[in-house]
């Protein structure tokens, strides 16, 4: 070689050896860490607390921004069936209350929060009359909540425990029934009384059931339920995990702001949304005990009840122990 082509082969050779350096590099970390799983499942329950999903799936978020991963979702009927779909490996995300996931926590799931959805406040509701306060029911007299770990049953354990002096006292009133069906059984007579949640009670007390406890007079008003994914997904897929993460958050800012919207989604995903008018859920999603936060609230307290009543044998050192990154350190 001609000795004034040197200094341009030297120049050359820096360059190949240069990109070839970053396409290693680039190569490394996308074989290291895959920008999306080619497939997902969201699992999650009928109600009011879907419209954070509802919206998701109807404006095609997550479709749009993983167009390469297929994305499907799945109704069950309690937060026992989702435990269930995420240790069966039959969905990924889970959306499900406090205690439900707390007992799957309790034995060893590899699961923890990724954040949470709202703050309510449920009824314990009956039809007749004769039912004022837990001292009325009966051996005989149903109570229907979707599972024997739902929230609403250690809520109504909660309350048994104050009233009557044993929180184990009307396990044996208790049925297990989803939230719609529940509904039905209690206007037909078929149940004493029904703890589930919006829109369902609503529905009761607006055919003539009346209220008998409020759940936020024993818990306070802490979390209703929680999005949750494994701790080893999360690890795998990093990066699709945070921004999962902000798009919930921003689908759960988005319906906390645009009620008349969020309405005609919820009516329009009658299995989801759990039935009702636009003009119903509007004033569901205008009710001020209805809060979307977040923020995960009452593991602790929850944690603490579940386990003097003999249902998990273990409370976490502190929020951290169940926490994914995202919300690491924040709540109670």
């Amino acid at each position: 070689m001609n000795k004034r082509h040197w200094p341009l082969a030297l120049l050359l050779t820096i360059l190949v050896l240069f990109a070839s350096a970053c396409g290693t590099s680039t190569n490394a970390a996308t074989g290291s860490e895959p920008a999306s799983p080619t497939s997902f499942t969201i699992v999650y329950q009928p109600g009011l607390g879907a419209a954070i999903f509802i919206s998701l799936k109807l404006q095609k978020t997550l479709d749009k921004q993983f167009p390469k991963t297929n994305f499907q979702w799945k109704i069950v009927n309690s937060g026992a069936a989702v435990r269930e779909a995420i240790l069966a490996g039959q969905g990924q995300l889970g959306s499900l209350g406090l205690p439900p996931f707390l007992v799957g926590w309790d034995k060893g799931m590899d699961w923890k929060v990724l954040l949470a959805t709202s703050r309510s406040d449920a009824w314990l509701v009956a039809k007749n009359p004769k039912f004022k306060s837990l001292k009325d029911f009966g051996p005989n007299d149903k109570i229907g909540v979707v599972a024997p770990d739902s929230q609403q049953a250690i809520q109504l354990r909660k309350f048994a425990q104050e009233q009557l002096g044993n929180a184990h006292a009307l396990d044996k009133n208790m049925v297990a029934i989803g939230a719609a069906d529940g509904e039905a059984a209690l206007l037909s007579g078929q149940i004493a009384a029904q703890l589930s949640g919006p829109p369902f009670q609503n529905r009761e007390v607006a055919e003539g059931a009346h209220i008998i406890l409020h759940t936020e007079d024993s818990f306070g008003p802490v979390g209703a339920g929680l999005i949750v994914l494994p701790q080893s997904f999360y690890n795998q897929y990093p990066a699709f995990s945070k921004k999962l993460y902000q798009d919930l958050e921003g689908s759960s800012a988005y319906v906390a702001t645009h009620h008349e919207e969020v309405a005609q989604e919820l009516a329009l995903d009658k299995v989801s949304g759990g039935g009702g008018t636009a003009t119903q859920f509007k004033t569901l999603l205008d009710d001020t005990s209805l809060v979307f936060d977040t923020t995960p609230s009452g593991l602790i307290v929850y944690s603490k009840f579940m386990q003097s009543i003999g249902l998990i044998s273990k409370v976490p050192a502190s929020v951290n122990d169940l926490e994914l990154p995202t919300v690491a350190g924040t709540g109670n």
